[in-house]
């Protein structure tokens, strides 16, 4: 029964993850999108490795207990096939991906802005950049290397309250996986505050001033325009 289990589980690990980065993109609520290859390689191996055994154990399964060993016998725990539990979740219900619940427990983990220097935003309309960007040319512009004065952008993330007349556009950045994930914050003034974790595109202009929340200082950004739209596949910066 325990070898038995340990293949089907083997089977079934390397079935959930082919299934969540080839059939949809569910890999990317856990990890970045690099590695998605890792991933197919790992699935197939996983399934490869768990097919061999089930096979295995076919074809040996005439030969009696004693040629088996005991753990073929039929006596092992049957808590081994509690190891199907995690690839059965992860392929019928995918956990979601990290929001706005991490966002409220991990606001002292907000990483330090890209040191690099950024170049001067093109012309034109608004200008589609990540809050991580936002935030690194607003450290920059607070140091005197200013490309924001006077461009509008456009920044999309999920909502959190901060206080009277403003509220918080935050989207999670993560280097490697899930569990480094960090918030980015920006401030939004000037624009009615939507519903906690309602994902939002706001655009607007960078204000010079700061707000310091949780003991953090936070660029603001004066609203000229939102709305609201779906959870992008990547919900990751």
């Amino acid at each position: 029964m325990r070898t038995a289990a340990q293949n089907v589980a083997l089977l079934a690990a390397g079935g959930a993850l082919l299934w969540i980065t080839l059939a949809g993109h569910e890999y990317l609520h856990y990890v970045r999108p690099g590695f998605r290859i890792p991933l197919i390689t790992t699935g197939a191996v996983l399934c490869g490795l768990g097919a061999r055994g089930i096979a295995a154990t076919w074809r040996h399964a005439d030969r009696g207990a004693a040629d088996r060993g005991t753990d073929d016998h039929g006596h092992g725990p049957r808590a081994a096939w509690l190891l199907l539990l995690p690839p059965l979740v992860i392929a019928v219900v995918a956990p979601a991906a990290l929001g706005s619940f991490t966002a409220v427990r991990a606001t002292d983990r907000a990483p330090p802005p890209a040191g690099h220097r950024l170049t001067t935003l093109p012309a034109g309309g608004p200008a589609r950049i990540s809050l991580t960007e936002f935030t690194a040319r607003a450290f920059q512009a607070k140091a005197g290397h200013d490309t924001l004065t006077g461009r509008q952008v456009t920044l999309t993330g999920f909502a959190r309250p901060a206080g009277p007349g403003r509220w918080q556009l935050v989207r999670l950045r993560m280097t490697c996986c899930a569990a480094d994930a960090v918030p980015m914050r920006v401030v939004i003034g000037n624009a009615p505050a939507p519903r906690p974790g309602t994902w939002t595109r706001v655009t607007g202009t960078w204000s010079p001033t700061w707000a310091h929340l949780d003991g953090v200082a936070l660029p603001r950004l004066t609203a000229t325009d939102q709305g609201r739209v779906t959870e992008p596949a990547d919900p990751y910066e």
